[in-house]
């Protein structure tokens, strides 16, 4: 397995700032702490994302523990996809071209398959769709084509505290596909993808001022390391 560059994480970073990603990925140490805020947003996101997967019964569940499995998931997926072992999976690995994502849910249907992203958000942003049309980029361009793709959303039903008291999950969560808003940004996508792993061979961080992008769409994990360099100048 040749070394990822990006991920779909990494990927969306990048989009919010270049310097960012190059910060992330050189300079990692530099990195602010989690609040505890920020902590409990994880926390949900990957709690629903477990819980979107009772929509979906009967997957086998391939998600990686850590870096170090990574090969062993995608090639588990090549063989599960090729040997049709199972018809839904989760946290399916894909890798072109140095980039990396594994997908929530997978889904064959009559022959077709059909990806489902989860987030834990009562409502599409446009961030998620970048989400979604990296990975779309990254899994039809490994050689798998993909007949839809879905983003699946909390419905205005789910309240979060109480995810473990649901029985009936279906209200809960709405599926939408969002493959026509996907495909009209493929070209971005490859753009953008040039972009960032331009910025990655620099030899130190691009020069990128501070400005509202710091918190849009996520508050950046390396503001207080460019707030003490704008003040040092």
């Amino acid at each position: 397995m040749e070394k990822h560059e990006l991920s779909k994480s990494t990927f969306i970073r990048g989009v919010q700032c270049l310097k960012s990603l190059y910060l992330n990925k050189k300079r990692p140490f530099l990195r602010d702490k989690l609040s505890p805020e920020q902590l409990a947003i994880f926390r949900r996101g990957h709690k629903v994302g477990s819980l979107a997967q009772k929509l979906f019964p009967g997957g086998v569940d391939l998600g990686a523990r850590s870096p170090a499995q990574y090969r062993k998931v995608l090639d588990l997926t090549q063989q599960i996809i090729k040997n049709n072992a199972y018809d839904i999976l989760y946290e399916a690995g894909f890798q072109f071209d140095r980039l990396l994502v594994f997908l929530d849910i997978l889904v064959r249907e009559n022959g077709s398959w059909h990806a489902y992203e989860v987030k834990s958000s009562y409502k599409i942003s446009n961030t998620f769709l970048l989400d979604a049309a990296f990975q779309y980029y990254v899994i039809t361009n490994s050689g798998l084509p993909l007949e839809d793709f879905y983003i699946v959303y909390a419905s205005e039903d789910l309240v979060y505290e109480k995810l473990d008291e649901y029985d009936n999950l279906e209200p809960l969560f709405i599926r939408e596909n969002v493959l026509d808003r996907i495909l009209p940004l493929q070209d971005f996508i490859k753009e953008q993808i040039i972009r960032e792993k331009e910025t990655l061979l620099l030899d130190k961080s691009p020069e990128i001022p501070m400005g509202p992008h710091c918190y849009d769409p996520y508050p950046c994990d390396f503001i207080g390391h460019c707030t003490r360099q704008a003040q040092r100048k």
